[in-house]
C-alpha cells in the first residue's frame, strides 16, 4: 500500500473524526449510566416509601381492629346498662305497688302506717341514688360515645391521607415507567 503525504493528512484527519466520533459515544454513555443510576436511586427510594406506607396501612389495621374490640366492649357494657335500667324500672314498679299496697293499708294501725312510712322514705333515697348512678352511667356513656367519635373522625382523616399519598406515589410512578419505556 502507498501512503502519501496527503494520504496521511486524510488518515489522521479521518482518525479525529473517529476519534471524535468515540468521544462523544463515550461521552453518551456515561450520561445513560448517570442517569440509570439516578433512576436507579430514585427506584429505590420508591421503594422505601411505599414500605413505609405499607406499615402504616399496618398499623391504621390494627387500630381498626382495636377500635372495633373497643365498640365491642362497648357494645356489651351498653347491653349491660340497660339491662341494669330495666331491672331498676321493674325494682320502680314493685316499689310503686309496695307503696299503694302500704297506703291501702295506712287505715289499718297508725304503728304499722309509721314503720310503713319510713320504708318509704328509705327506698326512695335508694331510687334517687340509683337515679345518680343512672346520670353517671349515662354521662360516662357520652363520654365514651364521643370520645369513639372523634378517634373515629381521627381514624378517616388518616385514611383520607393515605389515599391521597398512595395516589400520588402511583402517579409518580405511572410518569416514570413512561419516561423508561
Amino acid at each position: 500500500m502507498v501512503v502519501c503525504k496527503g494520504g496521511e493528512k486524510m488518515s489522521e484527519q479521518l482518525l479525529e473524526k473517529i476519534l471524535h466520533v468515540v468521544t462523544d459515544i463515550q461521552k453518551e454513555l456515561q450520561d445513560i449510566r448517570e442517569e440509570q443510576k439516578a433512576i436507579r436511586e430514585e427506584q429505590k427510594a420508591i421503594r422505601e416509601e411505599q414500605k413505609a406506607i405499607r406499615e402504616e396501612q399496618k398499623a391504621i389495621r390494627e387500630e381498626q381492629k382495636a377500635i372495633r374490640e373497643e365498640q365491642k366492649t362497648f357494645r356489651e357494657e351498653l347491653k349491660l346498662i340497660r339491662e341494669e335500667q330495666e331491672a331498676l324500672k321493674n325494682g320502680q314498679k314493685e316499689l310503686y305497688d309496695l307503696v299503694n299496697a302500704l297506703l291501702h293499708r295506712q287505715e289499718e294501725t297508725d304503728a304499722k302506717l309509721e314503720s310503713l312510712t319510713m320504708d318509704v322514705h328509705r327506698m326512695h333515697g335508694e331510687i334517687t341514688a340509683m337515679k345518680q348512678e343512672i346520670r353517671m352511667l349515662s354521662e360516662k356513656v357520652d363520654s365514651h360515645y364521643e370520645q369513639f367519635n372523634e378517634r373515629l373522625n381521627n381514624l378517616q382523616l388518616d385514611v383520607d391521607f393515605t389515599v391521597h399519598k398512595t395516589t400520588m406515589t402511583e402517579r409518580e410512578l405511572f410518569k416514570m415507567r413512561n419516561r423508561l419505556f
